[in-house]
């Protein structure tokens, strides 16, 4: 709860800018001019070859083969929309279908094949509605609303997944802007057996995922800086923060800087404090 209120008072403490990155950015994305199935970025595309994490399983089997994890690892997120219906309402509102996967890659650790230790796969279907409305020096700005599945891919004990609504409120002051993002978890029935596919993969989740993710950006020039915060509100206090940073390394390409720690940064880690920092390249930013 500490980081919510924190992660406020920094927003709120920030210069004031004339110029307004997300108009910038839904500008330039020009929603109404693109057909549908066309590719944009969703989230933040980047590639981190070099970082250092701790708090991961500390054994990797793989093809009956067991080696200590890595704790050097690369990670990589792509993350695309696509537009499926424009206007949909009095000129407004757009349905897109976006897709993020996150990439964990043991790159360094030889003695089991250097494997990808995890990937989670996230499908959303998001109803975006983009307004203004001002409140003295602040303004709501995007509205909206998503089925999202998200999911490990793996079999058995090693499998992940849940399924979630969520609601996205952007509001900015200046060139901060900040989103809530609330969600609701579809609840499943419990499973009978490890090997059961019909069940509950992970009963716990929102111990340690909380119900919410509250992040801000705050645009600098060509520089971006991001934390984001979750919380699950509980006597038995669990939660994450991440921080990053991102600024252009020449015309195609800019410097990606992250640091996390806490719960739920991948889908097997859910359970596991992890802290990481890594550097890397960015191909969008954010704003």
């Amino acid at each position: 709860m500490k980081w919510v209120f924190a992660i406020l008072v920094f927003s709120l403490s920030l210069p004031l800018l004339a110029a307004d990155a997300l108009d910038k950015r839904l500008k330039a994305e020009q929603w109404d001019q693109y057909e549908p199935f066309s590719l944009l970025p969703h989230k933040s595309n980047y590639l981190m070859p070099v970082s250092y994490v701790d708090g991961i399983a500390s054994t990797l089997s793989r093809d009956g083969v067991s080696a200590p994890s890595d704790n050097l690892e690369a990670k990589f997120q792509l993350s695309l929309k696509t537009p499926l219906w424009r206007k949909i309402y009095q000129d407004n509102g757009y349905l897109f279908f976006a897709f993020t996967q996150q990439a964990y890659w043991q790159a360094y650790n030889s003695e089991v094949s250097s494997p990808f230790r995890e990937n989670n796969y996230e499908p959303e279907l998001i109803l975006m509605l983009p307004h203004y409305r001002n409140y003295e020096e602040a303004a709501s700005r995007i509205i909206s609303l998503s089925l999202s599945h998200q999911s490990n891919g793996q079999v058995g004990d090693l499998s992940r997944s849940w399924n979630r609504l969520k609601l996205s409120w952007v509001t900015s002051i200046g060139n901060v802007f900040i989103n809530f993002e609330p969600w609701y978890r579809f609840n499943e029935q419990a499973k009978t057996s490890i090997d059961d596919p019909k069940g509950d993969d992970n009963p716990d989740i929102t111990k340690y995922m909380g119900w919410f993710e509250l992040s801000a950006a705050y645009k600098q020039g060509d520089t971006t800086w991001r934390i984001m915060a979750r919380n699950n509100l509980r006597s038995n206090n669990k939660g994450a923060l991440r921080l990053s940073y991102s600024r252009p390394f020449n015309h195609h390409i800019r410097i990606y800087i992250e640091v996390f720690n806490g719960y739920g940064e991948s889908l097997i880690d859910y359970d596991r404090s992890v802290t990481r920092m890594g550097i890397g390249f960015e191909l969008n930013d954010i704003l």
